[in-house]
This record gives C-alpha cells, sequence and structure tokens, in this order.
C-alpha cells in the first residue's frame, strides 16, 4: 500500500483517538495506549516494512494525537478566556500534555509497528495462497 494513503489512515485515527483521550478524561491514558498499539499495528500489517512501519507508525500516532489534542484546546478556547490570568496558561498546559501524550502514543506505536509487520507478511495475499479445490485434469 501507498505511504502516503497509510500515513493519512494513521493520522486520522490518531486524531480520533486523541480527542477521544481529552474527552474521555477518566480512561486518558487507556486511549493513548490501545491508540498508539492500533496507529502501529495497522501501519505495520498494510506496509509490511519495519523501518518504514516504524517511522510513519510514530509520525501518525504523535501528530494525530497532537493534533486532537489542539482541536480541544481550540475548542475551549472561549471557556479559558473567562478565566482572568489563568485562561492562557491553561491553554498553554493543555498543549503541552497533547504533545507529551503523542509522544506517548508514537512510542506505543513504535510497539505495534513490528508486531503489524510479523503479522503482514505471514498473511499471503489471495493470488497465493493454494486453492482448495484441485483443477479438473486436462485432456
Amino acid at each position: 500500500m501507498k505511504l502516503g494513503v497509510v500515513w493519512l489512515i494513521g493520522f486520522a485515527l490518531g486524531v480520533v483517538f486523541g480527542l477521544l483521550t481529552f474527552i474521555g478524561a477518566g480512561l486518558g491514558a487507556y486511549w493513548i495506549l490501545i491508540g498508539g498499539l492500533v496507529i502501529g499495528f495497522l501501519t505495520g500489517f498494510l506496509l509490511k516494512q519495519m523501518g518504514k512501519s516504524l517511522g510513519f507508525g510514530f509520525l501518525s500516532a504523535f501528530l494525530g494525537f497532537t493534533v486532537g489534542g489542539v482541536i480541544v484546546v481550540v475548542a475551549l478556547a472561549p471557556f479559558l478566556t473567562a478565566i482572568p490570568f489563568l485562561g492562557g496558561f491553561l491553554g498553554i498546559l493543555i498543549v503541552i500534555v497533547a504533545v507529551v501524550f503523542g509522544i506517548g502514543a508514537g512510542i506505543l506505536a513504535l510497539i505495534g509497528a513490528p508486531i503489524g509487520v510479523l503479522v503482514g507478511k505471514r498473511m499471503a495475499s489471495a493470488a497465493q495462497q493454494p486453492s482448495a479445490i484441485a483443477p479438473p485434469p486436462s485432456m
């Protein structure tokens, strides 16, 4: 599969899991764990190349989670501006937390990518699989 498509799929999943991380605050660490492993596994499974899947898995998980956190900050901006003196500080703090969560998801993607590569290489494509029914004998 093409690198850009795999990166875009991983990035979109990263944004979704990043939003879930900040929305479901009680389960935030679990969304990071699940999201990082899923993104890493998916990139490894689709690319079937260790080096590229490690790089693109980390990159898409890191950027996706970070962008998801920044979307939350933008959504909370009207509420943060209502708090005098602390609103800007809280916004910056949430962005820093989003970057840290993105790094954590990227590290977990580095764990999921080799597993995805191993599983992807073991699964043969449909053209390579032997047929269960033998062809009829030729005359």
